[in-house]
């Protein structure tokens, strides 16, 4: 085939003409001519191949830049944290805790859920309820899962789970409340009172230049551990619980 696309302009005489053949057939052996029939027969694999490459090499460099947390504490709280704020914290609770998936780093992840008041008070919240579903949705997935042991709350975000019946928090010794317990009190750590977390303070440029006042972003929150035994991931990732369990320790000691 490559031969003929060689003579594929030819006329009827120059087919036949044994030196056009012959200077066909020197051109063949040329390395240009070596080249236009080795893509004639396999450039389909040859992209095929390419292709496959690109698609490996990608993926590689997604897995090394994607950023794989150690720990992930999920944030429930009825006005969304600066993301500055959010950031300072996951840097300070990263000094305490260890490197537990061998990547040489510690890195805290905090996944924030922004849950408007149950009884829809205006002035908090998202304001969007597709968006308040949306959070709902992702929270109640964290929780099956078991991705977030530690979480930071508001008072009235920690209260509305409990009350709603989720039976989500811990004492604050790790052991477990009754499912109709209310002295949530014993649930939360304010941040104030965690001597590792309590000294968060200074100010961050926000978004078009505003400064956050890192401490007055934080002042509200309390850390809380979730329940382990008893609840739907007993059994699950153990070992994750109990590091994240040590970390809170730490953290509030």
């Amino acid at each position: 085939m490559a031969r003929e696309g060689y003579l594929l302009h030819a006329g009827e005489d120059t087919i036949h003409d044994p030196e056009a053949e012959k200077k066909v057939e020197r051109e063949r052996k040329t390395p240009h001519g070596k080249w236009e029939n080795f893509w004639y027969y396999h450039k389909i694999p040859v992209l095929v191949a390419v292709c496959v490459l690109l698609v490996a090499g990608y993926m590689v460099w997604s897995a090394v830049r994607t950023v794989r947390p150690d720990y992930t504490v999920g944030m429930v709280t009825q006005q969304a944290c600066p993301e500055e704020a959010a950031d300072a914290l996951q840097d300070a609770m990263a000094k305490y805790g260890k490197d537990l998936n061998g990547d040489g780093k510690v890195v805290v992840q905090i996944s924030q859920y922004t849950l408007s008041p149950a009884n829809g008070s205006s002035g908090a919240g998202t304001g969007d309820a597709q968006m308040d579903m949306a959070y709902r949705t992702k929270l109640m997935a964290d929780v099956s899962a078991g991705t977030s042991i530690l979480f930071l709350t508001d008072d009235a975000s920690l209260r509305a789970l409990e009350q709603e019946g989720q039976h989500l928090f811990a004492y604050r010794d790790g052991s477990t409340p009754k499912e109709d317990a209310s002295d949530y009190d014993r649930m939360r750590v304010p941040l104030s009172q965690c001597p590792k977390l309590a000294g968060l303070s200074g100010t961050a440029a926000g978004a078009g230049g505003t400064k956050i006042n890192l401490s007055g972003a934080t002042n509200d929150l309390s850390l809380s551990l979730r329940i382990y035994y008893g609840s739907g991931i007993e059994g699950k990732e153990k070992d994750y619980y109990l590091a994240s369990k040590a970390l809170f320790q730490k953290l509030t000691s």
